[in-house]
């Protein structure tokens, strides 16, 4: 059974394909590099970011909440902080 209100509940807000939190960031990007610099490379770089993240959203339309939950995560392991371990080796006796 198929519950279509369920689905559609889940399902993440899109701005022409893409989830609306990378599409404005896209735009907000590009909006400031337009004004400072080249209209020509504020728009060659609101189409590779909105190409990617299309290409993202159509694979997982969750990926980039997916990504910010991992983002907010502490790491668990660390290799670089790890404390070395010491065996200590005690023998029975009396």
């Amino acid at each position: 059974m198929i519950r279509l209100g369920a689905r559609a509940l889940n399902k993440p807000l899109l701005i022409v394909g893409l989830d609306r939190k990378p599409a404005g960031l896209a735009f907000l990007l590009c909006v400031i590099i337009g004004a400072n610099g080249s209209k020509t490379a504020a728009a060659a770089l609101f189409f590779i970011l909105y190409t990617v993240g299309r290409r993202l959203t159509r694979r997982d339309p969750n990926i980039f909440q997916v990504l910010n939950q991992v983002r907010k995560q502490r790491a668990l392991y660390d290799p670089i902080k790890r404390e070395w371990f010491r065996l200590f080796i005690v023998r029975g006796g009396g």
